[in-house]
């Protein structure tokens, strides 16, 4: 069944994809710009193994990640990413409470596939001289849509007694290898160039499911669980200034004549 809904989800990207390019081939003389990039940082996670309301920062793990970048507009751009990382948690990190008793913990790693669209409010400024370029230091908001292939191992107490026994048998029951999530969040990033982009971003991606510490009926079944994930990010345009022609804002396309096709 992962395998299923992971080539769906890919099925999707492409057809998202190959539309916008084709617009970007045949729409001479406009160019939407594509940008490649990575993101280094670290994921972190809410649920049954932490205080409520809380992030155990101090159980944050390393992510990786990379990613492809499309604009649609002066403002307005499409992310296809592929995330790498861990997630864990221990109860034993939670002295003064109850969580020292139970004594649970678990580490899940995580592969995320996920498409969103990402609103830049500086962008247009980039691109607003003709056939020139300014650097920009921008806020971005973005949301999205994803899949994560989880793997989790799990620890339980098995000295809690019979009370557990039944719920613990039945989170066993229940572990999850594929989660779905809607990321959302925000970020900076500052021109280095024309090419290079370094920027910071933060984002949450509840799962909408309790069992991504695999944990749940044997503790509170009643909230489901979140990751986040922030980092940096170095992104590189794959299109120089002289193909960005779009974004002049004092470009008038009759002035070019009838569009044609020049690749």
């Amino acid at each position: 069944m992962k395998q299923y809904y992971f080539s769906s989800l890919f099925v999707l990207l492409i057809a998202a994809y190959f539309p916008l390019h084709a617009q970007t081939t045949l729409a001479a003389p406009y160019k939407f710009p594509g940008e490649a990039g990575v993101l280094i940082g670290a994921s972190n996670y809410a649920g049954d193994i932490v205080k409520n309301g809380h992030y155990d920062l101090g159980a944050s793990c390393f992510n990786f990640g990379a990613f492809y970048r499309l604009y649609s507009s002066n403002n307005l751009s499409w992310r296809f990413s592929l995330n790498q990382g861990k997630l864990k948690g221990n109860d034993l990190d939670w002295e003064g409470t109850d969580r020292i008793g139970r004594g649970f913990s678990f580490t899940t790693s995580l592969t995320e596939l996920a498409a969103r669209t990402e609103y830049d409010f500086m962008n247009h400024q980039r691109w607003s001289v003709d056939d020139g370029f300014q650097k920009k230091f921008s806020l971005y908001l973005y949301v999205g849509a994803g899949l994560s292939l989880i793997k989790t191992n799990t620890f339980f107490n098995p000295n809690l007694g019979a009370r557990y026994d039944a719920l613990i048998a039945e989170d066993k029951q229940n572990q999850r290898s594929l989660v779905f999530t809607i990321p959302f969040g925000g970020g900076l990033k500052f021109d280095l160039n024309e090419r290079w982009t370094i920027g910071g971003e933060l984002g949450l991606n509840p799962v909408f499911n309790d069992y991504l510490d695999g944990i749940s009926m044997s503790a509170n079944p009643d909230y489901n669980d979140w990751y986040s994930v922030g980092g940096v990010t170095v992104s590189y345009r794959l299109q120089s200034v002289l193909d960005r022609r779009f974004f002049s804002k004092d470009k008038n396309p009759g002035s070019e004549g009838t569009a044609t096709t020049t690749e």
